[in-house]
């Protein structure tokens, strides 16, 4: 009998650089102009979407879905009631995952990203009350 090999999987920790390799499509238009409408400002789709996506991606298979799962992203369609799902168009590995709390400095940036949330919430509040 001989030995089978599972494939290895590639854990990233840095969310950009996952986004980067994977081909997450963040752009809003860019989504509208494929005649997809995401659900969150970042390009993500509600999974009562998933059907759509799915469609889409049957369609045309330079495409594919990364599911967000609690803590995780991973590089395929995993069926869920509370998941997120992005389409991407780059590497479609799907043993490619990032889990960004693995990352020993996991806290400062999700406290830089709050703070940069914030500060473009106070921006468009501060330009709705500007007179002119």
């Amino acid at each position: 009998m001989g030995a089978s090999a599972k494939p290895t999987p590639d854990l990233y920790t840095d969310g950009v650089a996952f986004a980067e390799r994977t081909g997450r499509l963040y752009l809003w238009q860019e989504l509208l102009h494929l005649g997809l409408e995401p659900d969150t400002i970042l390009g993500g789709f509600d999974s009562e979407k998933a059907d759509i996506l799915l469609d889409f991606v049957r369609r045309d298979p330079a495409y594919h879905i990364i599911t967000f799962e609690s803590d995780r992203y991973v590089n395929r369609f995993v069926p869920g009631r509370t998941t997120v799902y992005f389409l991407a168009d780059g590497d479609a590995d799907p043993n490619i995952s990032c889990n960004q709390l693995l990352a020993p400095d996991w806290h400062l940036i999700l406290e830089d990203t709050i703070s940069k949330t914030l500060a473009m919430i106070k921006d468009c509040k501060n330009r709705r009350q500007t007179k002119g």
